[in-house]
């Protein structure tokens, strides 16, 4: 019996799913319809209300570069502090340091030296919104990216980690770990698209399912029996007859008039 019933679920959610499905495609056109406004006014907000930016990064490359101290770990053994032992050591580390460059303390630092050299009026907030901090799987090194509404602001700010992050971390940790340049800001010349495929994608997304959850809710909603198969199943009953749709008098005179009229 527990398997009977499961098994009739099964069947009535496959027969939901059918009829989910039929009704969705016989409104193909009204679905369609939605996608192609909601992909609309995606692009409309997309190129009103959005803004360019403006990216510029720095690569940096870390290690355990003073061979004259002996690295720790977790277990508390010394190890020598071989090239290898160093690399491993600067990779371990490398998320400190990150969470470090996010601090008020460092991105104030920066914020005072660009307003000393440019003239601006950076405040610790505006250095922290502006970059990101990547790491690269499996290496030491890490990459910074910068991004604002400015070019100039966005290869000036990445200018200045390539001075600030070193010294950053030539200050901690008595600076065991210490870090490189390998790839040098660049001022960008374009800027950053503002993605008119991927919103106008998601505009028809959102519309396809609005479009669909208006279709099946209205259809719930919708009492009415349509046909006898429909009454049949609904109520689990079988139909005896049916009565056929007759035309008024007023419409049968109306179209007797109008054959004459033809005639004539």
């Amino acid at each position: 019996m527990f398997l009977q019933s499961n098994g009739d679920k099964s069947m009535n959610i496959d027969e939901n799913v059918q009829k989910v499905i039929k009704l969705l495609l016989r409104k193909w056109k009204l679905l369609i319809l939605f996608m192609l406004i909601g992909a609309l006014l995606a692009g409309v907000y997309t190129a009103k209300f959005t803004t360019l930016t403006y990216t510029s990064s720095v690569e940096f490359l870390a290690a355990a570069v003073d061979p004259a101290h002996e690295i720790s770990d977790s277990t508390g053994e010394v190890a020598r502090t071989s090239q290898t032992s160093k690399m491993n050591y600067a990779m371990k580390m490398i998320d400190t340091y990150i969470e470090i460059f996010k601090t008020n303390k460092f991105c104030s630092k920066v914020a005072g030296e660009m307003n000393k050299k440019y003239y601006t009026n950076l405040s610790p907030a505006d250095i922290k919104q502006s970059f990101t901090i990547e790491t690269v799987e499996n290496t030491a090194m890490f990459k910074l990216i910068v991004t604002t509404t400015d070019p100039t602001l966005s290869y000036n700010i990445a200018h200045q980690m390539e001075e600030s992050v070193p010294e950053q971390m030539e200050e901690t940790n008595n600076g065991l770990v210490q870090t490189t340049v390998e790839d040098k800001a660049i001022k960008p010349n374009t800027a950053e698209g503002r993605g008119y495929l991927k919103n106008c994608l998601l505009g028809a997304v959102a519309g396809l399912l609005i479009a669909a959850a208006y279709v099946i809710l209205r259809d719930l909603l919708d009492v009415r029996i349509k046909s006898a198969e429909e009454l049949s199943q609904r109520y689990d009953v079988p139909v005896l007859g049916s009565i056929p749709a007759f035309t008024t008098g007023k419409r049968s005179a109306a179209g007797k008039k109008n054959t004459k009229k033809e005639a004539k």
